[in-house]
């Protein structure tokens, strides 16, 4: 597990602001770059939503936002949020195979050289 995984849900609001804020500033830096122009701004705008949503659950069931900061404690390394957030994709009835394509055929267009820029 890694030492900068929230154990809290503060540090988790705290945490997903920073990433929210620094995103946002990385924008700015690659506004001429696309693909990672458009990362940056998936990044701003997830870390802000998450740290709404996670101040919004601490504020209102203490309790489930201290379980849910015990199981990101578990969870919240890099590639570990794939698995999970695949899994409810699914549950959902979205389709997070297309949306993985799709990531990886960006992926793919942005390595080649003259790539989307």
């Amino acid at each position: 597990m890694s030492d900068t995984t929230p154990k809290s849900p503060a540090e988790f609001v705290e945490t997903m602001l920073r990433s929210s804020i620094e995103g946002d500033r990385l924008v700015a830096e690659y506004i001429d770059n696309a693909p990672l122009r458009q990362a940056e701004t998936h990044v701003a705008v997830n870390g802000f939503i998450a740290a709404m949503a996670m101040d919004a659950l601490r504020r209102h069931a203490p309790g489930s936002a201290d379980a849910l900061a015990e199981l990101l404690d578990h969870v919240f390394t890099l590639g570990d949020l794939t698995g999970p957030s695949y899994r409810i994709a699914k549950a959902m009835d979205y389709d997070p195979d297309a949306w993985i394509a799709q990531i990886e055929q960006r992926l793919a267009q942005s390595r080649q050289p003259g790539g989307a820029r």
